[in-house]
């Protein structure tokens, strides 16, 4: 069984960085088997294959496709047995999804930034062979963004 942890990180991301880190959360929720229990690994190695290892490594703690979908694959399989739990994971991958796009919407309010400094909630899962992954499970707080030329505004 997978330990886990939550907590709150800081992450410093371009409006750019931050659709990658969404949709590569959405990578994960479409293929990782929460609606039939039966995790597609290529599917999730596909889908992630596109991304940097940067994107990667600020939303997932594993930075290779594989490493992701050896993962997600062990414990969507192991939540999954023990029921409700895995309908948690479910619903705390939708509302990291939503808060990457609560992220993304301020950034189109917001041209004249192009990074911000945003505190997300995750949740992480250590597995028994030591992998480790998280995910983005709610809504970020903004903490400062920066603006071209002028430096950073503090919220």
């Amino acid at each position: 069984m997978a330990r886990t942890r939550e907590y709150a990180s800081t992450i410093t991301v371009t409006a750019d960085q931050l659709a990658q880190m969404r949709s590569a959360q959405r990578v994960i929720y479409r293929n990782g088997g929460f609606d039939t229990n039966h995790p597609d690994w290529n599917g999730i190695v596909t889908g992630l294959t596109g991304f940097g290892a940067t994107i990667l490594g600020l939303v997932f703690i594993a930075s290779t496709p594989v490493g992701i979908a050896m993962g997600v694959t062990s414990i969507v399989a192991s939540l999954f047995a023990i029921g409700k739990t895995g309908e948690a994971l479910e619903d705390l991958i939708k509302n990291g999804n939503d808060g990457m796009a609560d992220g993304l919407e301020f950034f189109e309010l917001n041209k004249r930034y192009d990074m911000l400094e945003i505190k997300f909630p995750f949740l992480e899962y250590t597995l028994s062979d030591g992998t480790v992954i998280r995910f983005v499970t709610g809504t970020g707080v903004p903490i400062r963004a920066h603006v071209a030329g002028s430096g950073w505004e503090i919220f």
